[in-house]
């Protein structure tokens, strides 16, 4: 078994209150903060996260939960320059949920900066067997043992290596040399699973007799002889393996593996009513896995009860989803299939048989593939991985349920705590980029929390993300309606998102807008922007009257007059605000819009490069002005206006449309393809976007899915013209 829990982690488990390291971490950076040492609380808050969400990882794993385990250590590795723990932790998880490539790449490193770490070593190893590197894995093992030719576990590695590459005379005396330094039981059966594994029946055999000859009881040594029996000689031995299942089974009565495996054997020989209690046992296992639920499956159906094995397949297709091997087991589908059908459920079981005959064109299944899987699934067979797929879960393993829920629920608190604090520290030195970063973590493990959601809203604020800090924002309202800073911001979120309605719902009770000029204005123009003029018109008025010469007000006028068609009006004002002002963010902005929609593209261009000079950041601006630049045939000054918009915005559609109408228009279908498809997944409901990329894919010989985007295209015009639902 392999320890994924990382040395940190484990020394946190043997504690009496396995979570009090990290209670300690907090109360030290909460301490450095009173006393203003701001490096020290932030060094202190990183080590919370870091042993947080190794602890988090361990429960995880203990529950099993491997994807969520293996994203915990992942986490760990960010939270602290010393993650070396974390690291193999990430590794060992990588291995277990068989992302070989990723391992090898970890442990490489690892063993780089580590090379006396004989465990590592043989890690890396057993990564590289995984990825199929056979001689990079026997070097390693021999660098390893060179280096320690008395290191049993090494010696015992290297002997498994050799015999993955035939070399079995290497392999008899490094295993002859375990034995004899440790001359026990469990060594034996260890022998002989290596054996087994590399397809040396008689030598695993034997070795299991001995195990078997010095302790009639010793864990394992019928199970293995049980498997090396149907792997040698197919199902003429699976009464055999049948046999050594129940043998193993006296000894430990409740083992997942044994069971399952023992209710496969069953299954297969036909004896369905002796597999139910064997598989039900296999099934409760918090570590259950697709395979268990199929074969459930067919032995509830095989009894009679169709209503069990629809449930029960039901699970093997929800747990076998993201499992690669998944795809070479039997068609579960067509089990559910056959399941619903007896069950009554006839729709249901054509559509299963639906998803089976789709399956089978891809790829046939014959009897004999049952047997396959009985004899190689997961890590038994020669050739695998010799990872287990079950790690060893520590001191956290032992824990009730219950208990490691709570661990996991105090480690959750102490990850907000330390995120949101770290974001408060950030945004107080104005980097609100790296706020909004720990406040998103904070948000991830507690979503509900309003607080965490109103950081998170000022943050994206601060940063003028207003489509990121409206939903923010929204979430801490509904948590909080009497925060009136929250509610503003998102009134004057709304309206730079251009949800002019709700902007002025939410203003018009803001206590503060009588009193503030700046609020008044935010309330005039989402009146104007929402239909509302002549309500905008009476403030305006009142306004006027008291800010004449107000840059702000009259930039806002200026916009009013051009929502209602009157360009000469607003071309006036708004010269007006920038005479008052001549840096005032968003005057220039609106005169472009305006000779944009004049038709004066010099004018427009002019203007739009002004207020950019005054505001690089302005990417709705900088959008803009590449649109102006396209029109007024210059692609290529477009392109670099639309390249730095999509640097700072990836998920800016429009600038992804019109970059990939341009390059369309410049003969470049593939690249032009590929700029649409992402603007189509970003604005699904633009018919033109659909449009432009249906003539891609014309232009690129891909008929079937041009003609799909028009149709696109045609349905969602009919729906803006009324046509449609």
């Amino acid at each position: 078994m392999l320890v994924v829990c990382a040395q940190s982690a484990v020394a946190q488990t043997k504690a009496t209150d396995p979570a009090s390291p990290i209670d300690a971490a907090i109360a030290a950076a909460e301490q450095a903060l009173r006393q203003d040492e701001r490096q020290v609380a932030e060094s202190r808050y990183r080590d919370a996260l870091y042993r947080a969400w190794m602890l988090k990882g361990a429960v995880e794993l203990a529950d099993g939960h491997a994807s969520a385990a293996r994203d915990a250590f992942a986490k760990a590795t960010l939270s602290a320059v010393d993650n070396d723990e974390a690291l193999q932790a990430l590794a060992t998880m990588d291995l277990q949920l068989g992302d070989t490539e990723a391992a090898v790449g970890i442990l490489t490193r690892l063993v780089a900066a580590h090379p006396k770490d004989q465990y590592r070593r043989r890690l890396l190893a057993q990564a590289l067997i995984a990825n199929r590197q056979m001689d990079e894995a026997v070097q390693a093992l021999e660098e390893a043992h060179g280096a320690a030719p008395d290191d049993a576990e090494t010696s015992f590695a290297l002997a498994t290596g050799y015999l993955r590459v035939k070399k079995v005379d290497a392999a008899d005396r490094l295993l002859a040399s375990v034995a004899a330094a440790k001359p026990v039981a469990q060594t034996y059966v260890l022998i002989g699973r290596a054996y087994r594994d590399a397809g040396q029946y008689e030598r695993a055999e034997k070795a299991l007799r001995h195990a078997l000859a010095m302790d009639p009881r010793v864990k394992r040594a019928h199970y293995y002889l049980g498997m090396a029996a149907v792997m040698a000689e197919g199902t003429v031995r699976v009464d055999t393996a049948i046999a050594e299942f129940r043998e193993e089974l006296k000894i430990t009565p409740d083992d997942p593996l044994v069971n399952m495996r023992l209710g496969m054997a069953l299954v297969e020989a036909r004896r369905e009513r002796e597999a139910l209690a064997p598989l039900q046992i296999a099934a409760r296992a918090p570590g259950a896995d697709w395979q268990t639920f199929q074969y459930l499956g067919r032995c509830q159906q095989a009894l009679g009860n169709a209503a069990d094995a629809v449930k029960s397949v039901q699970r093997a297709i929800e747990l076998a989803a993201n499992v690669p091997a998944a795809a070479q087991t039997g068609n579960l589908h067509y089990q559910l299939a056959q399941a619903m059908r007896a069950a009554g459920d006839e729709r249901g079981a054509t559509a299963q048989f639906e998803a089976a005959t789709k399956i089978a064109a891809e790829r046939e299944q014959s009897h004999r593939d049952v047997l396959d899987r009985f004899m190689r699934d997961e890590g038994d067979a020669p050739g695998r991985e010799a990872v287990p797929l079950t790690a060893d879960t520590g001191p956290i393993g032992a824990l009730a349920p219950d208990k490691r829920r709570a661990l996991a629920a105090r480690a959750s608190g102490a990850l907000v705590r330390a995120y949101q604090n770290l974001g408060i520290m950030q945004a107080q030195a104005n980097h609100f980029d790296r706020a909004a970063g720990h406040f998103e973590d904070a948000a991830a493990i507690d979503p509900s929390s309003a607080q965490v959601q109103y950081l998170l809203g000022v943050a994206w604020f601060n940063l003028a993300r207003y489509e990121k800090a409206a939903p923010a924002l929204t979430k801490a309202v509904a948590a909080d309606t009497a925060n009136a800073d929250a509610r503003r911001m998102l009134a004057l979120s709304c309206l730079e998102i251009e949800d002019y309605a709700r902007a002025a719902s939410l203003l018009r009770d803001d206590a503060t807008r009588e009193t503030d000029p700046s609020v008044q204005l935010a309330y005039g123009m989402a009146l104007v922007k929402s239909g509302r003029v002549a309500d905008a018109e009476a403030l305006f008025q009142r306004l006027l009257t008291a800010h004449a010469d107000s840059a702000e007000l009259n930039l806002v006028l200026g916009e009013a007059h051009a929502e209602q068609g009157d360009y000469d009006g607003a071309v006036a004002s708004l010269q007006r605000a920038l005479a008052a002002k001549p840096d005032l963010a968003g005057a220039n902005a609106a005169l472009g819009i305006i000779y944009l929609k004049q038709g004066k593209l010099s004018d427009a261009t002019r203007v739009l490069q002004a207020e950019l000079a005054a505001h690089p950041a302005d990417v709705k601006s900088r959008y803009t002005l590449a649109t102006v630049l396209d029109l007024d045939r210059n692609p290529d000054a477009a392109v670099r206006e639309l390249l730095t918009v999509l640097k700072a915005r990836p998920e800016y559609a429009n600038a992804r449309y019109l970059f990939g109408k341009i390059l369309l228009s410049q003969g470049r279908a593939e690249q032009a393809a590929t700029e649409l498809e992402l603007a189509a997944k970003l604005a699904p409901d633009d018919p033109n976007v659909h449009y432009q990329l249906g003539q891609a894919y014309q232009r690129l010989g891909k008929q079937d899915v041009a003609q799909k985007e028009f149709d696109a295209y045609r349905a969602l015009k009919d729906k803006r013209r009324g046509g449609g639902k």
